[in-house]
């Protein structure tokens, strides 16, 4: 009987441990992020009334755009089916530069160069965070919907060949909470994006 009380015991006593382990302070932080999309748009309404007063405000994401030019493109976003989900994938070739509000450049093209690369965005899973880039980049270049499937692009059509676009996104849709490089956490950005060209 001993053992066994003295057995009942010590699991009791590692169960409460393993519990109090996982409790935080009552003064630890916890991420609001309904209060930081709050915050950005305020910030972003402002940043975006002093210095770009012709830019529209997409309702479903709360990013402020320009379309500098439309492009003459007629490239057509696809939704490819693979075995690990349905992706949106395409391979821009870009020049961009990225901005933080107060005007500190983070990073763009190098001059003279142009950035390529896959944009591989699950529209199923988790969409648009489960993707190669931020999803502000997806709603940039996303078109609204492709069949039944939408997807809240900024455009109907998607950026095309020739497009360039100023976009200002609130940082869920960049980095979110985390610092990334020169990125503060919790930062909204400002980009710049030319499209040179899209396969």
């Amino acid at each position: 009987m001993k053992k066994l009380l003295s057995s009942l015991l010590m699991t009791i006593a590692l169960v409460s441990l393993f519990f109090a382990s996982c409790m935080k302070d009552d003064d630890s932080p916890v991420f609001d992020e309904y209060a930081q999309y709050k915050a950005d748009s305020i910030a972003l309404r402002g940043y975006v009334a002093k210095n770009f007063p012709e830019a529209v405000y997409h309702n479903e994401t709360g990013i402020w755009y320009e379309i500098l030019t439309e492009g003459q493109g007629d490239y057509e976003y696809k939704i490819v089916d693979t075995l690990n989900g349905k992706f949106l994938k395409f391979f821009p070739a870009v020049k961009y530069v990225g901005k933080l509000l107060n005007g500190t450049t983070f990073d763009q093209t190098d001059a003279g160069k142009i950035d390529t690369f896959e944009i591989r965005t699950n529209t199923a899973y988790q969409y648009p965070f489960a993707s190669s880039i931020i999803p502000a980049w997806t709603f940039a270049f996303a078109p609204e919907k492709i069949g039944e499937v939408k997807l809240g692009g900024l455009t109907e059509k998607g950026l095309q060949k020739g497009s360039k676009v100023h976009i200002m996104a609130p940082s869920r849709y960049g980095y979110g909470n985390r610092a990334v490089g020169p990125i503060p956490a919790n930062s909204p950005l400002d980009f710049v994006i030319e499209v040179v060209d899209i396969k």
